[in-house]
């Protein structure tokens, strides 16, 4: 659509221009604005175009596939046109990406149509690079930059000029976003070092992003007081589409079905309806996990045993983890935690060393394919050794899926059923919030033989008490101690 097919004069059209954002979009971009932004999205430029405080914080998050790059653009070239802002910083997951926002900012504005009604930007150009444009125009010196996540910032600091508006793009890969280490390297560079290079008089914050299901900043903008967050999913609460015209509920049901269908439906649930709590997929508050109370310490346990998940063949597979448990009052406590990368060799004297530490005879397995062998091995290195007094028996899956063992093992431990230490709270939850029961390649190495503890204290419930033990045996004992490899 062309300014001469309008049926408005200049001085209307630049008026409307200001008013009404979609309006803007046909002038900018009448090639590919095809659906105008529904309601949502014309609140949100009402709320970041009304300059209410020096410094503004907004966090927002807005579903990928969602035209929300082009709607951030758009509120660039509004900025320019119609703001006293001079200095835009765009900043992006990679120098690239903030370069080829600059440049479709640009081409907007450079549009026939804007420059027939607002003069063209090019006509006072101080600089002109792929990552910084300074020209003036709107009777100020504007300046624009892009640049990477993680880079240095002192080059946005141009004659006594700082950012007044800074828009962080997507700073946050999804990949990135796993590793805990790398999204706090990423918060305190943007908290410590890009933001400290506003302009002093004023400036406003913008965060794009999505809310993934680890580490996510933009969750924890949410959380913040100091910032205004505004989210949004594609699917709404009442079951219709942010966005009927551009995605309708159809299609984007039928990409959930398919994500589903191939077990990466986190992929949907963060990107697409920007939420952190639906890829449990578990209906579990992890907030009701049991903890022992503190004055249990002082009682004297009934019964205890010790699981083991072996690690695999490969070193890539997940650590070896040894849990013990106490039973007090006929509940197991999860004590201890000892996990690594371990040979079968060194499982077995770590386990011995907690089993004789501990007093514990009931030693439990998880025997799946090759990992049955380990049995074997603790045998022979007690009769090698002369080690009497343990019990190691085997636990079996019993054709139950791996996942449905896990979320059977939480379920338990927020009834109560089963109780966790203090000493090993963190560790839980912390495995527990990035597992996820819609995939099969969790780290799951801790909460797993969480899932074995009903197998093992039914079916084993008379080699686990301790004066049935001691009834029934001599005690543990090493005949050659001498030989040990047991560092004690």
């Amino acid at each position: 659509m062309s300014l001469s097919q309008q049926h408005f004069s200049a001085e209307d059209s630049r008026k409307l221009a200001q008013q009404d954002f979609n309006f803007l979009g046909m002038l900018c971009m009448p090639e590919v604005f095809a659906f105008a932004f529904p309601a949502w999205y014309i609140l949100l430029f009402s709320k970041l175009t009304q300059f209410t405080k020096r410094f503004e914080h907004f966090a927002l998050g807005l579903p990928r596939g969602f035209a929300k790059t082009t709607w951030m653009k758009l509120l660039c070239v509004w900025y320019i046109l119609f703001s006293d802002k001079k200095f835009i910083l765009i900043v992006c997951a990679a120098e690239d990406l903030a370069i080829n926002v600059v440049s479709d900012v640009m081409t907007m504005l450079g549009h026939e149509n804007i420059v027939r009604l607002f003069g063209s930007w090019e006509a006072n150009v101080e600089e002109n690079q792929k990552h910084k444009k300074v020209f003036y125009f709107r009777g100020r010196t504007i300046i624009i930059q892009g640049i990477g996540a993680g880079t240095s910032v002192r080059g946005v600091n141009r004659n006594n000029q700082r950012p007044d508006v800074m828009i962080m793009d997507d700073i946050q890969k999804k990949e990135d976003a796993k590793n805990p280490e790398l999204s706090k390297a990423l918060m305190q560079w943007m908290l410590g070092t890009l933001m400290m290079a506003k302009s002093d008089k004023n400036c406003t914050f913008i965060f794009i992003g999505n809310m993934y299901p680890q580490n996510s900043i933009l969750q924890k903008l949410k959380e913040s007081r100091g910032w205004e967050s505004f989210i949004v999913g594609g699917i709404l609460e009442d079951g219709t589409s942010l966005w009927e015209e551009l995605k309708p509920i159809e299609t984007l049901l039928d990409e959930w079905d398919m994500l589903r269908e191939l077990g990466e439906e986190d992929i949907f649930i963060s990107e697409v309806l920007n939420s952190t709590e639906l890829p449990l997929a578990s209906g579990i508050d992890l907030e009701q996990i049991k903890v022992a109370p503190a004055f249990w310490d002082e009682l004297q346990a009934d019964g205890s045993f010790i699981l083991i998940d072996p690690s695999g063949a490969d070193k890539t597979s997940d650590d070896c983890t040894i849990e013990y448990y106490e039973v007090k009052d006929t509940l197991p406590i999860l004590r201890t935690i000892k996990f690594g990368t371990f040979t079968p060799k060194e499982t077995i004297i770590e386990t011995l060393k907690l089993a004789m530490a501990t007093n514990t005879r009931a030693i439990g397995v998880e025997a799946v394919a090759y990992q049955k062998s380990l049995l074997f091995w603790f045998n022979d290195y007690c009769e090698t050794h002369g080690i009497m007094g343990f019990h190691f028996v085997p636990l079996s899956p019993r054709n139950v899926a791996k996942n449905t063992r896990i979320k059977k093992g939480v379920t338990k431990l927020c009834k109560g059923e089963i109780l966790l230490h203090t000493n090993v709270v963190s560790l839980v939850k912390d495995q527990y919030k990035s597992w996820n029961p819609l995939k099969r390649n969790n780290k799951d190495d801790i909460i797993d033989p969480i899932g074995y503890v009903e197998e093992m204290v039914t079916t084993y419930s008379s080699i686990i008490g301790h004066d049935i033990v001691l009834s029934q045996s001599a005690g543990v004992s090493a005949a050659h101690s001498d030989e040990l490899e047991l560092p004690f």
